[in-house]
C-alpha cells in the first residue's frame, strides 16, 4: 500500500511520499511555490495529534489556481484556502495565516467544469445559524437577493477550477454577509440536496448552502 503525506504550506509547499513495501524508497522534494496535485477534484482528510481528523475536498485547476475546504463535523467549511496562481499565495479564512494542513489520504474523484447556465434559479441560502435568504441567479451569472433584511447583489463568473465558479458582491447592504463579499461557488454533490456552496477566503467568513426552490 501505498501512503502519501502532503504538508500543505502557505507560500511554500513540499511534498513527499514513502512506500511501506519499499523501505528503500527516498522522500523526494518538489520545487514547486506551493503544494500541488494534479488538476481534478479530491476527497481529502487529514491526521493530526491535536485534533480529530477533518475530510473535505481539495480542487485544483488548469490555470494553476487551487481551493481546499475542509468541512466540521455538521458539514460546513471550518478551513477554506485558495491559491493564486498568479501572485503565488495561498490565501486562508483562518486568522493564523500561517497555518498547515497535512493530508493524510487524498484519492481524485469525477468532476466537471460548472457552467454559470447550470446555476440558474431561485434559491434559499442557507447560514450556520439557521438563517434563509431568497436569491436568484440569472443566465448572466448575476446574483441577486430577494430578502429586504439582507439586501445584495453579485456576479459570478466561471472558474478553470472544476466543479467551481467564482462570485463577488458588487453592492452588499447585508450585515450577514459582510466577511463573504467575495469567493467561490463549489458543486459538492456529497452534500445534496444542496446545489452549491457559497465560501470565502476570507478571516470569518461563513459557508452559506444554496437550495434550489422548487
Amino acid at each position: 500500500m501505498k501512503r502519501c503525506l502532503l504538508v500543505l504550506l502557505l507560500g511554500l509547499g513540499l511534498a513527499a511520499c514513502n512506500d511501506n513495501d519499499h523501505d528503500d524508497q527516498v522522500s523526494t522534494e518538489k520545487p514547486a511555490l506551493a503544494p500541488s496535485l494534479d488538476v481534478g477534484t479530491y476527497i481529502i482528510s487529514t491526521e493530526t495529534d491535536e485534533e480529530l481528523p477533518m475530510a473535505g475536498k481539495y480542487y485544483s485547476g488548469a490555470d494553476g489556481s487551487k481551493l481546499l475546504v475542509l468541512d466540521d463535523d455538521e458539514n460546513r467549511a471550518k478551513v477554506v484556502m485558495s491559491y493564486d496562481a498568479k501572485t503565488k499565495a495561498w490565501q486562508s479564512n483562518q486568522s493564523n495565516q500561517a497555518m498547515t494542513v497535512e493530508l493524510a489520504h487524498y484519492e481524485k474523484i469525477d468532476d466537471q467544469k460548472l457552467s454559470i447556465n447550470q446555476l440558474v434559479g431561485t434559491y434559499d441560502l442557507s447560514f450556520p445559524d439557521g438563517t434563509t435568504v431568497n436569491a436568484e441567479v440569472n443566465a448572466q451569472g448575476k446574483i441577486v437577493s430577494k430578502d429586504p433584511n439582507c439586501v445584495f447583489t453579485g456576479i459570478i463568473t466561471e472558474s478553470a477550477v472544476a466543479d467551481t465558479a467564482n462570485y463577488q458582491l458588487t453592492d452588499n447592504k447585508c450585515d450577514a454577509l459582510k466577511n463573504n463579499s467575495k469567493g467561490f461557488v463549489v458543486v459538492d454533490e456529497d452534500l445534496e440536496p444542496m446545489s452549491f456552496r457559497l465560501v470565502s477566503d476570507t478571516v470569518a467568513s461563513k459557508d452559506i448552502w444554496a437550495f434550489a426552490q422548487s
